[in-house]
Parts: C-alpha cells; structure tokens; sequence
C-alpha cells in the first residue's frame, strides 16, 4: 500500500510545479498574441483593460 501511495504523491507532484519562461521559451504564445489598439471611440474602461493586456503581453514577451 505504500508503495502505491508513493506512486500516487509522484503522479500528481509535476501539476503543482510553476511554468514560467521567457520570450524564447514562449515564442508560440508570442506570436499570437499581438498588441492591441483602441479607437477614441471606446469606453475609458475598455481603453484601460487593452493597456492592461498590452503591459501584459510586455511583461511575458518583452520587445518581441
């Protein structure tokens, strides 16, 4: 049985671990996600949330 236990704990343990990465590692996720514009149309709200997103894909990308 405790074998059993241990195989369990060593199955379940890499779904816990933290992916992260850089521009290079995440080149896929970087070529789709483009920076985004607005229009002087849009809501300030929606001004906001594509600055957001724009910082973030910043953040995850960098210059790429």
């Amino acid at each position: 049985m405790p074998f059993v236990l241990a195989i369990a704990l060593l199955l379940i343990l890499p779904g816990c671990a933290t992916m992260t990465g850089t521009a290079e590692t995440n080149g896929a996720a970087c070529n789709v996600w483009k920076p985004i514009s607005w229009s002087s149309k849009d809501s300030d709200q929606t001004i906001a949330e594509v600055k957001v997103n724009n910082a973030r894909r910043s953040g995850f990308c960098g210059d790429r």
